[in-house]
């Protein structure tokens, strides 16, 4: 294959693998808890027509920063407020990624270099599941790629000798922007992250005069110019946020175990092998060249040090932290993506893959195989009726990655094309089974049970919240015995937030109710004074009346 040929192939599955972030069958409902968060805030939003303050259940709500927000807010008044147009900004934040490395690293000494590059993190399970989801990290990914990128750029400016600054301070602006969204979308990790990568890489390689030239540069004037006025606002229209967003929502909850998101050190690099496949398989290869920038002094490797520190600051950073889900390193894949397209460009035309590409075909296997056999077992496949799907993705995964294998020593870094269209078979299967699997994993169905229980029923949810009921309902619920995150700063409403005594008077009085509770809650309602009418559950939640169903108006059957 060559080169002309070659670039045709990746821009073809670039292309396909776009393509397959948009599938969406009806019924792909907003998953809870995040999805339906993220997707009711900016409804409220649009409802109360108040951008600056978000909230939940018209409680105030500061553990995020507004950029998501303003984005499917923006989505939902062109598209109208659905499932696709809340998912419709982040998607698009996971093409302009992969746009960012291709433009970026893309040049005629590094031909090929950002479609591969591109082609790795829109491939990776991980980068590709994340990017079709509607949560506030695919939007920090994006905006943090681009500061970094602007930092390169800076570093590199420099490095060349540019007297005048004008690229330098250009990168700067940029930088000073970047951030700026970055903290809008996710809080000080915007700018603890770019800021940590740049004091690493200067000590290392003994640049410290960058450090001054950063400080005095366009960089912190853009960046509070773009990044202040919301802060300031929101704190002007609610006093005491900044204790709340600053304090508990970042020291706390990285320092402490107070989110109760706690796990090993080693979760995210167990997550980082799984979720990077196939390409985990070469990135222990893009590594080489970080063990010899260090035994070369670094200053000959700046441009893979830059990359290898920014994976590993955001890597370790999170691994240390007492605050852990796996979408938090998300914004890593960008750097291990340029790091394994590098270690791929590096290699001989044709130098053979075939051993790294075999344990990829071995694990995949076993994988699928084992999965299988545990979904036909369990009658998981039979419940859900995916049998055919699953049968179908799994037979794509396996027949790539051993095509792979097979090509391996002919077509060198080529070979993987099979392996990733494999992948791409997988998460065709995944995007058309999400309908059958939904019913379980969002809680939208119950949600249109309770609406159609009966007119003049208020609809409340008792010791739980799930975050789908307001965002179907297109209001806000009622919520009993319930606080978790509801209120940020302690301030709730008594018309919506009541007590479990004012739940069960209410229950018990001639009021029409219709409460959704968990299934290990649902046995308190056996004792009480009034009947509970059962009208739809899933496998965590079930949706219970005090008056029995009305003729005209059968409640959908109760699934397991």
């Amino acid at each position: 294959m060559t080169a002309p040929s070659e670039r045709r192939a990746l821009i073809a599955l670039l292309a396909v693998f776009a393509a397959l972030l948009f599938v969406e069958l009806p019924g792909s409902w907003l998953i809870g808890p995040d999805e339906a968060r993220y997707a009711e805030i900016p409804r409220e939003m649009l409802a109360t027509h108040d951008f600056v303050t978000p909230r939940l259940d018209s409680a105030r709500y500061f553990e995020k920063p507004p950029l998501l927000y303003w984005l499917n807010a923006a989505s939902m008044s062109v598209f109208g407020e659905s499932a696709f147009a809340a998912r419709l900004p982040t998607r698009l934040a996971a093409l302009a990624t992969a746009a960012v490395l291709v433009v970026e690293l893309e040049s005629a000494a590094t031909p090929l270099l950002g479609l591969w590059a591109a082609l790795i993190l829109l491939t990776a399970p991980f980068s590709w599941v994340l990017g079709r989801y509607n949560i506030t990290d695919g939007v920090l990914t994006l905006a943090l790629t681009l500061a970094f990128f602007a930092l390169r750029r800076f570093l590199a400016a420099r490095e060349s000798g540019d007297a005048r600054g004008i690229r330098a301070r250009g990168a700067l602006a940029a930088l000073g922007a970047a951030t700026a969204f970055a903290v809008l979308a996710k809080g000080l990790i915007g700018i603890v992250f770019p800021g940590l990568v740049f004091l690493f890489w200067i000590a290392i390689t003994g640049r410290w005069r960058r450090l001054g030239e950063l400080l005095w540069s366009p960089a912190p004037i853009v960046f509070l110019l773009i990044a202040a006025p919301w802060f300031v606002l929101v704190e002007r229209a609610n006093p005491g946020f900044a204790a709340i967003f600053f304090v508990r929502e970042h020291f706390a909850r990285f320092a402490t175990s107070e989110a109760r998101r706690g796990g090993p050190i080693y979760y995210f690099v167990a997550a980082f092998i799984v979720g990077f496949l196939p390409w985990t398989v070469a990135f222990p290869r893009a590594l080489a060249p970080l063990r010899d920038a260090w035994r070369t002094r670094a200053r000959a490797h700046g441009d893979a040090l830059f990359f290898g520190l920014w994976f590993f600051v955001i890597l370790v950073f999170f691994s240390v932290s007492h605050s852990k889900l796996l979408p938090y390193i998300l914004p890593a894949f960008p750097a291990a993506a340029v790091l394994t397209a590098r270690a791929l460009m590096n290699g001989e035309m044709r130098e053979p893959w075939t051993r790294h590409l075999t344990g990829h075909a071995v694990l995949v296997t076993l994988v699928v195989a084992g999965g299988l056999t545990f979904g036909e077992m369990s009658g998981e496949m039979r419940h859900y009726s995916v049998l055919p799907l699953a049968l179908l993705g799994g037979g794509l995964l396996v027949a790539g990655a051993w095509t792979a294998v097979a090509r391996a020593p002919a077509h060198g870094r080529r070979a993987f094309f099979p392996a990733v269209l494999g992948w791409g078979g997988l998460y065709l299967a995944l995007a058309l089974a999400m309908p059958r699997v939904a019913g379980d994993l969002t809680a939208h169905k119950l949600a249109v049970a309770a609406m159609n229980a009966g007119a003049g029923a208020e609809i409340v949810s008792y010791r739980c919240y799930p975050q789908e009921f307001p965002w179907v309902l297109r209001h806000p619920i009622a919520v009993a015995d319930y606080v978790d995150e509801l209120g940020s700063d302690g301030v709730r409403s008594p018309a919506l937030f009541w007590s479990r005594e004012e739940f069960w008077r209410r229950w018990n009085s001639d009021a029409r109710m219709v409460v959704v509770v968990t299934r290990r809650t649902r046995a308190e309602f056996d004792t009480a004074s009034r009947a509970a009418t059962p009208l739809a559950a899933n496998r965590k939640y079930v949706v219970l009346a005090n008056f029995a169903g009305s003729p005209d108006s059968a409640p959908p059957a109760i699934t397991r």
